[in-house]
């Protein structure tokens, strides 16, 4: 088949299937099979499509219309205007993340924070974005995971962006300082917040389901890095949480000596996150 063939093919089987975008992404995976940019399948639409890319292009096409994530069929996500790696085994970055970035490098700012630690990294994106921001600065990051998947998108994101001041410890929240004794002045966590047995949609079975569920309430996790944040006098936290989990941090709160509590909306005006100073 020519190009034009390959992306009408793909299209009627992505539309089939109900993906929302189905000639844009089928325009993406011919691409992506082809190493091309996606003005390249429209200047040579008439040019024969050889077997071994027909072979790709059609795998690329059966594991999209099973509703696995393009991002994981590419291996790149956009984030923050720049392009990561990412595979599968870690969580996909979701545009209301940048509001976490943001939020965390006024913080970094204001208080002078020099070491910042990262609970649960995955792939890197966070840090990553913050060390890119203030590249200028004299910051020492360090972030934990216990997944090996995890370790290995950073180390290919650190690479890509060439970033020497992030330190990997392949740990369980911050297990790995008793013995490095690093005193932070900020923790960043966007960790699992969904409740235990939620519905979710098919593409998100994709993705590592302990990056998702936090719990029978979904705040159990959270619960757990405040008061690893206050046991370790850590001066600065800042999490992502659910929509509906405001309550549940008020007054788990009320047991933690604090001296501000703050929280912040997504772009949709829900409550996305919170910022804690002890």
């Amino acid at each position: 088949m020519i190009l034009k063939e390959a992306l009408d093919f793909g299209t009627k089987i992505l539309k089939n299937k109900g993906i929302e975008r189905p000639r844009l992404e089928a325009e993406i995976l011919l691409s992506h099979a082809l190493n091309q940019p996606r003005i390249y399948l429209h200047s040579h639409s008439t040019q024969e499509l050889l077997p071994f890319y027909e072979m790709l292009f059609t795998n690329f096409i059966q594991r999209r219309e099973n509703h696995e994530p393009i991002e994981y069929i590419i291996n790149k996500v956009n984030f923050y205007g720049e392009e990561f790696y990412i595979d599968r085994g870690v969580l996909i970055p979701r545009p209301e993340t940048e509001i976490l970035v943001d939020k965390a490098k006024d913080i970094i700012i204001q208080n002078a924070c020099e070491n910042i630690i990262e609970i649960g990294i995955g792939s890197g994106i966070i840090s990553i974005m913050l060390a890119l921001l203030l590249h200028d600065s004299n910051l020492n990051f360090h972030a934990s995971d216990i997944s090996p998947e995890a370790l290995f998108n950073t180390h290919v994101n650190l690479k890509r962006f060439q970033i020497t001041n992030l330190k990997l410890y392949k740990s369980a929240f911050l297990d790995f300082n008793t013995t490095q004794n690093i005193t932070f002045d900020l923790l960043i966590s966007n960790p699992p917040y969904i409740k235990s047995g939620e519905s979710l949609p098919p593409s998100l079975s994709f993705e590592p389901q302990s990056a998702l569920f936090g719990g029978e309430k979904g705040d159990k996790i959270l619960h757990h890095i405040i008061t690893l944040a206050h046991q370790s006098k850590i001066p600065h936290l800042i999490c992502e949480m659910g929509y509906d989990q405001k309550a549940s941090i008020e007054s788990f709160m009320q047991t933690i000596p604090h001296t501000k509590l703050e929280f912040y909306q997504d772009l949709a005006g829900l409550d996305r996150g919170f910022v804690i100073q002890f």
